[in-house]
């Protein structure tokens, strides 16, 4: 099998973190790794200076370390996107399952219209004695999605993979930590203003939800919260570009269950040829939704 190498990158609201990967065919090899400044705003007007800015980062980081890589795969912030949970009845059609989805949106954004977004939907639990499902849906506005893609196609880059930084997490988590399939487990996204959680019981994601902080403080009561009250879980994995290690021991201390760092480069090699910029300090948990998205091979 030829070696093929992704770009990821993962965009949290202040920061990118990009990697590239190569794949080939039995191992996954990190062949470069840095982060810099989040230049794409979603306000319209202020989109061209913005795009420009990342595409001059995105630039520099592919020429400094001789990225051969074509195709980049894209993990998005979750506080981007609009993420639903609707509880609706098992074999419902999916032309009513989006009617209902759409109404939804309206009711969250009444100044826009539902085409205004991109749109995927995700089962998460079946409770078929009762005959109905938890839907997750996702939903993007498209004008977002264009800056991406426009950004991209100024490289010469092909759009492989959009996903959501949690989900590209739990890509990595469920690639570096084979046996959480066997495990009931809590991964939760740290973020300056944000805690994403899903329950992952025995691979499959059984729930989601988010909570807002405004405090590391609160970072640590929630999680802590969380370690409590969550029935049957065996350990809490954390990540992301806000934790560092003086949270993590915070978070460690208040949490009655085992927390996990996720590392997202267990079973990933990494290149003799692989330069670290001065600036960079790599506890690889910051990456690990950019390696995730990097990961993903459909």
């Amino acid at each position: 099998m030829p070696k093929e190498s992704v770009l990821g990158l993962s965009f949290s609201d202040k920061s990118v973190q990009a990697v590239e990967i190569e794949h080939d065919g039995h191992f996954n090899t990190l062949l470069a790794v840095d982060e810099w400044e989040n230049s794409l705003p979603a306000k319209a007007e202020e989109n061209g200076r913005g795009v420009d800015r990342f595409v001059e980062y995105l630039s520099a980081f592919i020429k400094v370390n001789r990225v051969k890589a074509k195709r980049v795969s894209i993990a998005l912030d979750t506080a981007q996107l609009f993420l639903n949970t609707i509880p609706m009845e098992e074999g419902i059609p999916r032309l009513e399952l989006n009617e209902h989805i759409n109404w939804e949106l309206s009711q969250y954004f009444p100044e826009s219209s539902p085409k205004e977004f991109i749109t995927d939907i995700h089962v998460l639990t079946q409770h078929q004695t009762d005959h109905w499902n938890e839907v997750l849906s996702v939903s993007l506005r498209r004008h977002d999605a264009n800056t991406v893609q426009q950004a991209v196609t100024k490289l010469g880059l092909s759009l492989h993979v959009v996903d959501v930084d949690h989900f590209s997490a739990d890509t990595a988590l469920r690639a570096s930590y084979p046996d959480s399939s066997t495990k009931y487990l809590a991964l939760v996204g740290v973020k300056e203003n944000r805690l994403d959680i899903s329950l992952i019981r025995h691979g499959n994601v059984e729930s989601y939800n988010y909570s807002v902080v405004d405090s590391n403080q609160e970072i640590v009561e929630q999680i802590g919260i969380l370690s409590r009250e969550a029935k049957g879980i065996y350990s809490i994995t954390v990540y992301g570009p806000y934790l560092d290690n003086d949270l993590l021991v915070q978070i460690r201390r208040a949490s009655s269950l085992l927390v996990e760092a996720l590392n997202p480069l267990r079973h990933v090699k990494v290149s003799d040829s692989l330069r670290l910029a001065d600036h960079l300090a790599v506890p690889s948990y910051r990456f690990a939704s950019a390696v995730g998205v990097a990961l993903r091979r459909d």
